[in-house]
């Protein structure tokens, strides 16, 4: 009896502590999008949104001036934003931190979890920045590609913070 009750309890605790550790799936969750006007095209497949587009799935929130919504019978395939510039925030991990990007143009495609930041890309997380023309980033596998403009006159250029060890070890220095 003593071992059955070990095994109960151990099995709710498995099931409250899953929610705690996972994040929900963001392309599972509805989107919610506002806007001051749009306009559907049924047969292309295409909604156009336009006027402080507001655009929300799961942790994820856009903030553009002009949004495209391409969709297929499957549902919605891809968006592209348009502002100067429009902004993108998601939380990919529940004990992660904030993801925030921003350009003149993002496409993203939500069955992929793929952002693309296109002309005057910034991408920020835990601290470190990189900006450059364009920036792919895929969210699901943290990884990200950045490029410099065709010229090579706007580099990529990429901050990153120093470690909490690090800052300690400076104090002591000091």
């Amino acid at each position: 009896m003593q071992n059955l009750n070990k095994i109960l309890a151990f099995c709710l605790l498995c099931t409250l502590a899953g929610p705690l550790y996972s994040l929900p799936d963001d392309r599972q969750k509805p989107i919610h999008i506002e806007s001051n006007q749009a306009e559907r095209d049924e047969k292309g497949g295409t909604t156009v949104y336009e006027g402080n587009v507001i655009i929300k799935q799961g942790t994820i929130l856009i903030r553009a001036e002009k949004v495209t919504v391409f969709s297929t019978t499957e549902g919605v395939s891809k968006i592209i934003c348009k502002g100067k510039p429009a902004h993108y925030q998601q939380l990919p991990k529940m004990d992660g931190s904030m993801v925030l990007a921003s350009g003149n143009t993002i496409e993203y495609r939500p069955a992929l979890d793929q952002i693309q930041l296109i002309d005057n890309a910034s991408l920020e997380q835990d601290g470190t920045i990189i900006t450059g023309e364009r920036i792919d980033y895929d969210v699901t596998s943290e990884v990200l590609k950045a490029k410099s403009d065709n010229t090579g006159r706007k580099r990529i250029q990429m901050l990153i913070p120093p470690t909490p060890q690090a800052k300690s070890a400076n104090k002591e220095t000091n």
